[in-house]
């Protein structure tokens, strides 16, 4: 499933870009992160809360590789074999106006779910509203982080609720 969202935050690039850059705080911001990791150098392992539509049922579990040697595009792609695998951009720009940001998710994910071919036209809206659900999401809590005052890494455990270092 691939879903593209973008907000506009109110809060200066350099603030933006600083939280998207703190990989595991940013990243606990994502609605239904069980736990996150790292693991070696750019690599952190994810696990999401359980899902189930009534045809599938899933508790993804993956690693991902981050590449933020573009601050203005930070990538990340699967690594290893995994349940669960998803490709990405965060994007982050200068606003319309000064003192505001916009941010982008541009993602891809798959799963590796056994289900009859027959039943994959009736899963994949599930999918689909479940990626948006989770992206739209991930970007609201990103704002308010960003808009929050003190310190990203503090905003970013406040927002999601989790202590610092959560997860780690």
């Amino acid at each position: 499933m691939q879903c593209k969202e973008s907000t506009v935050i109110q809060a200066d690039l350099d603030r933006v870009q600083r939280l998207l850059l703190d990989i595991l705080g940013c990243g606990l911001l994502m609605p239904s992160v069980r736990s996150l990791e790292r693991r070696v150098d750019a690599v952190y392992h994810y696990q999401l809360d359980a899902f189930s539509n009534g045809a599938i049922s899933l508790a993804p579990d993956y690693e991902a590789r981050f590449d933020s040697s573009d601050q203005a595009a930070i990538r990340w792609e699967p690594f290893g074999e995994h349940n669960f695998r998803s490709w990405g951009v965060f994007r982050s720009t200068a606003g319309p106006v000064p003192g505001e940001s916009v941010v982008e998710i541009d993602t891809h994910a798959e799963a590796d779910v056994p289900i009859d071919r027959v039943l994959i036209p009736l899963v994949e809206p599930f999918a689909r509203q479940f990626t948006r659900q989770v992206t739209t999401g991930f970007l609201a809590n990103i704002k308010k982080a960003a808009e929050s005052p003190g310190p990203v890494s503090e905003a970013a455990a406040a927002v999601s609720g989790l202590s610092q270092g959560g997860g780690e």
